[in-house]
């Protein structure tokens, strides 16, 4: 069975997850909470975007959240670089060039929910609300990834691409290790027919992620797809390490879109070599 996740309280009182297999091997990570940060009402917390709707976060509140998450890390605002995120299956590789991307630079002017590099402490940022975030590290080549998945980008295949490029890179799959962090969990996630008939197109396999729950509804596991497609990627089994934290149901720890709407905070994942 594996270990239960580790909480952990940073210097200004935030609270963060770390997954005990990247841990183990030394990876620096975090998945935060909503604990802590400077944001007030809705985004009350540790928020890591403006939102979308009429009510909306300070650029400032969001800044300084992220400089208290880089801080963890010893680094700085200037060292993120975040996601794009608009459900597709788009994942680059990044550098140098990109450090500050979306934080302290301007973001990037196309879609893309996934990215992976090599470049030391270039602190990766996905964000998520209920979708899910994965982290992927190398050990031995010293990569990582971070990736969102939501249900379009899970059946778009995100999460494997997002091996593939560290494996164009030199990675193998048998290496990587990957965290798969609280997101909505089957038992509050209801979707319709259109999004069950999206998944088995891509791999059967996956169609044993969904349970039924009424007329033309189901109840889908998006830990358990991305699980299943990290293995049809070749990582082995020993090597995925699930938070299994449903973020609908703990309105304390976690922001959730399904729960509030889209007047509210949003959750980020972090990861760096």
């Amino acid at each position: 069975m594996e270990k239960a996740w580790t909480e952990h309280i940073g210097p200004g009182g935030e609270r963060y997850l770390t997954s005990p297999l990247l841990d183990g091997a030394g990876a620096r990570h975090l998945f935060s909470t909503r604990i802590g940060g400077v944001s007030r009402g809705a985004f009350g917390g540790w928020n890591f975007a403006v939102g979308v709707a009429e009510e909306r976060d300070s650029e400032d509140n969001v800044r300084e959240n992220y400089a208290r998450a880089a801080g963890i890390f010893g680094l700085s605002a200037g060292d993120v670089c975040r996601t794009y995120q608009s459900h597709t299956s788009r994942v680059d590789f990044v550098g140098e060039p990109e450090r500050g991307v979306g934080v302290t630079k301007p973001k990037f002017p196309y879609g893309v929910d996934g990215l992976v590099t090599d470049t030391p402490n270039l602190l990766l940022s996905v964000r998520s609300a209920d979708c899910v975030p994965i982290l992927l590290y190398d050990p031995v080549g010293k990569r990582c990834g971070a990736v969102h998945a939501g249900w379009r980008g899970t059946a778009g295949g995100v999460t494997a691409n997002a091996v593939d490029l560290l494996c164009r890179f030199g990675s193998r799959p048998s290496d990587l290790l990957a965290a798969i962090g609280p997101c909505i969990g089957p038992c509050c996630y209801e979707v319709g027919g259109e999004v069950r008939d999206a998944f088995p197109a891509r791999d059967a396999g996956l169609d044993g992620c969904f349970s039924p729950c009424g007329e033309g509804k189901y109840r889908l596991d998006l830990t358990e797809a991305n699980r299943r497609l990290l293995l049809a990627a070749g990582l082995r089994e020993e090597h995925i390490s699930c938070a299994n934290l449903c973020t609908k149901c703990d309105p304390v720890r976690f922001f959730s879109h399904r729960r509030s709407g889209p007047v509210r905070g949003t959750m980020s994942a972090f990861i760096t070599v």
